[in-house]
């Protein structure tokens, strides 16, 4: 689960920092990998001397005190240790029968982890209790810093104090604060304070009798930082979001966002991780919009022309992940839930805590799966069951495809033709050996249901097995194979929806038969055929890194390996007529004809690189040691097919002349180092002696400067027969981001299609980050919006 910190006094902070930027808060510049022990050089040596640690060790300039005198007393660096607890003032007084100490002027102690200072104290270093006047507290676990009339050390992690600042950055006029009339603390929870205002620079900006603000590791309920935001579509905004620490394996994020031109929308997010196999999840927005479009006309300019309306106020978005299992590990069950009330929602909504660019790379990162599209008008759901065997696999689903045509009054619900999977039943045979033979055998068998509000629906059954037989020599392998494909068909009932466009352009018209069980079996047949060539070279005369503390930290290159790896496949699927006579529900129920060659030749370099590095040794010091490592850091391939249907093709020959040879593909990978990385991917026809695509991306960092990147997507428009490409675009993306100084970071981004000769996105984000506090500023604009952003981090401790 990942921490959230929260606290109450919201509006005060809000004032503070909305009104007032950054740099007035900016106190002293930090050292943020820095830790800091607030003790003199005499007081290390002496924490750091090794003493038993049931045992006090007492020094000091002078000492008084008889055997069988109550007391000791001590002037001058007086010093009591133990491990690493020690105390130190002035003046030391020692009670010897209940291990009570007093201790003024000066007074300097590392008391169980945390640094304390005051001008009296008295503690007992028996049960670790005690008390401080005028005096300060650095509690080094969660870093932070309190200043007190009085503070009272009780049993546990816990401290009192009374007329008190409490803050989480170091210096006299701190960049923020909570001063209190008392409190106290309970490390790994709660701050709770009483009479307290929230102070900036040491002006009070809020008053509140009560606040609790959370401290330690440990997740904590409350309000979480609002986000502040302005947008010339939406309006001012702010979303304010309170955070509920369930138990340990579940939290909860009610969103409240406010937006002055829609109203207020609701939000709900519900994460659990139950081990390290389960984890879900859920989020739900709802809101009343004041805004709504009966016609077409009504709508911005951005949604106009796609033939719907947006008639509805009440406007949600339902999108959730999950991943676990059922009763044993091997039982896998995946969903995928993704629900929105109309067309526009997503588009409208984009930015923000509860948009769709925060949703959507919040599931990349926790799930490694996407969403479709924010501008598409459907969504898809899906619910997944597997359980996978040693030789064989199990899977059954679930798919509902929501076609946001047929709401709002778009089209009739009854209308809808959308096709939905209810269910689809998988069966795997992994690939493995037939006997004692030499053959390999694999196969597969999918069952789906179709259903629709309208339209033919019918259970589909696919049978797909196929053999194998590898041979390899020392300089080559040939792997030939031959495979059966069947589809039979159950029509439950046949119903005429007019045309259909299938993949590739085709058009199918009205169904001219009245066979409930059409099918259709097929043979493919192919073979790869491949090499590997390689050689290496020895950058360093077989002379290796000397292991010595003079080499530490020094790197090399000591070998390069060079492999050449040609390839070529062959792949044939005979033409079927006909199949018209079969339901059309999916592209599987069309089998393409295919008659192709593939060769591509690969070719990489990979580097072993030696580094010299220290290591603790068995003595408490340290030693050298010799280490390496690999890495392809050039992958450069050439690729290119040839359909022999192509070559013999006698249909609309004189509208389009026969291109057999597909586009050559050339990429380029580079990533020598953690700092470059640069990914190219060109075709070029050979028909029209010009390239016809680019995707281009290169980037360059570096830790504690900055980054930048630069992208470029350019597609030519076609008119051939095997593809048609109407559009020409050329996309340019450039960005990055600065390390301006230790504490400011300025990123941006930009992207344009330089065909169309506009603008589509514009990202500026300016992030301070101080010792205590991080505030963001970002700012984009699109073809229909403008937005700006602000956002708050105080306690990310």
């Amino acid at each position: 689960m990942k921490r959230r910190c929260s606290f109450l006094a919201l509006a005060g902070l809000l004032a503070g920092l909305v009104f007032g930027p950054p740099w007035p808060l900016q106190g002293k510049a930090p050292v943020l990998t820095e830790v800091r022990e607030y003790v003199s050089a005499r007081d290390r040596e002496l924490m750091d001397r090794p003493t038993p640690q049931d045992k006090w060790t007492f020094s000091a300039d002078r000492v008084v005190g008889q055997h069988d005198s109550e007391y000791a007393e001590a002037w001058g660096n007086a010093t009591l240790t133990n491990g690493r607890d020690t105390l130190r003032a002035d003046f030391m007084r020692y009670y010897r029968a209940t291990g009570w100490v007093v201790l003024k002027g000066e007074v300097r102690a590392r008391w169980q982890g945390d640094f304390l200072e005051a001008g009296e104290a008295e503690f007992d270093l028996n049960s670790k209790r005690g008390w401080l006047k005028n005096g300060s507290v650095f509690v080094s676990e969660p870093h932070l810093f309190i200043q007190s009339e009085y503070i009272e050390k009780r049993s546990g992690d816990t401290y009192k104090f009374k007329n008190a600042k409490v803050t989480a950055c170091s210096g006299e006029r701190p960049a923020w604060s909570f001063t209190a009339g008392e409190g106290d603390i309970v490390l790994d929870g709660y701050a709770r304070l009483y009479h307290t205002a929230f102070r900036i620079k040491d002006v009070p900006v809020l008053y509140s009798p009560y606040l609790r603000i959370p401290v330690g590791g440990k997740r904590q309920s409350g309000f979480l930082l609002p986000s502040i935001s302005s947008s010339k579509r939406l309006g001012l905004g702010l979303n304010l979001p309170y955070y509920w620490a369930i138990d340990s394996e579940r939290d909860a994020t009610f969103y409240e966002n406010w937006m002055s031109k829609r109203g207020f929308m609701q939000g709900f997010e519900f994460r659990h991780a139950e081990d390290t196999s389960s984890k879900g999840l859920w989020r739900m927005d709802w809101m009343k919009d004041s805004e709504y479009a009966d016609t077409e006309a009504d709508e911005d300019s951005q949604f106009r022309g796609d033939g719907l309306i947006r008639p509805n106020r009440d406007r949600w978005w339902w999108r959730s992940k999950y991943e676990g299992f059922l009763g044993s590990p091997r039982l896998r069950i995946l969903a995928d839930i993704d629900l929105v009330s109309d067309q526009n929602y997503l588009r409208e909504f984009r930015y923000g805590l509860n948009g769709y660019e925060q949703s959507r790379q919040q599931f990349l990162k926790e799930f490694g799966r996407d969403i479709d599209p924010m501008d598409s008008t459907t969504r898809k759901s899906t619910v997944l069951l597997s359980r996978d065997f040693d030789q064989y696999g199990l899977a059954g689903r679930l798919d509902y495809t929501q076609n946001l045509a047929f709401w709002n009054r778009n089209a009739p619900a009854k209308d809808d033709t959308t096709v939905q999977k209810l269910p689809e039943l998988d069966f795997y045979a992994f690939k493995d050996r037939l006997a004692d033979t030499p053959l390999e055998y694999e196969a597969s068998a999918q069952y789906d249901y179709f259903w629709r509000q309208r339209g033919t629906k019918a259970h589909r059954l696919e049978l797909e097995p196929s053999i194998s037989l590898p041979l390899a020599s020392k300089w080559i392998t040939f792997i030939p194979k031959v495979g059966l494909r069947h589809e039979q068909y159950l029509v439950s009932e046949y119903e005429n929806i007019g045309n259909q466009t299938l993949p590739g352009g085709a058009v199918e018209g009205n169904r001219t038969t009245t066979n409930d069980t059409p099918s259709a079996t097929v043979f493919d047949l192919g073979f790869s055929l491949f090499s590997e060539l390689s050689r290496v070279y020895d950058l360093a005369d077989g002379v290796r890194l000397a292991a010595t503390k003079e080499n530490a930290g020094q790197s090399r290159w000591s070998k390069l390996r060079h492999s050449v790896t040609p390839r070529v496949e062959y792949a044939y699927t005979p033409v079927l007529t006909g199949q018209d006579k079969r339901p059309y529900f999916d592209e599987r129920d069309r089998i393409s004809g295919k008659n192709e060659v593939k060769y591509s030749l690969t070719n990489v370099l990979d580097r072993r690189r030696e580094m010299v590095s220290l290591a603790p040794a068995q003595d408490g010091g340290v030693r050298p040691q010799l280490a390496s490592d690999y890495l392809d850091f050039l992958t450069f391939r050439l690729e290119q097919s040839y359909d022999r249907n192509e070559a013999t093709r006698n249909e609309q020959v004189l509208q389009y002349e026969r291109r057999p040879f597909s586009d050559l593909l050339a990429e380029v990978v580079v990533k020598p180092e953690r700092y470059v990385s640069l990914t190219s991917r060109t075709w070029f026809s050979p028909y029209l002696h010009r390239i016809t695509e680019h995707e281009h991306m290169v980037s360059f960092g570096k830790q504690g400067l900055g980054d930048i990147y630069f992208g470029y997507d350019f597609l030519e428009s076609i008119d051939e027969y095997k593809r048609q490409r109407p559009d020409r675009m050329k996309i340019l993306r450039l960005g990055g981001g600065l390390q301006l100084t230790d504490s400011l970071y300025l990123s941006a981004d930009y992207r344009t299609d330089l065909d169309a000769g506009r603008d589509i996105e514009k990202t500026l984000g300016l992030t301070w980050r101080s010792e205590c506090y991080d505030v963001q500023f970002l700012y984009s604009r699109t073809a229909s919006d403008d937005r700006f952003d602000v956002r708050f981090n105080l306690f990310e401790w």
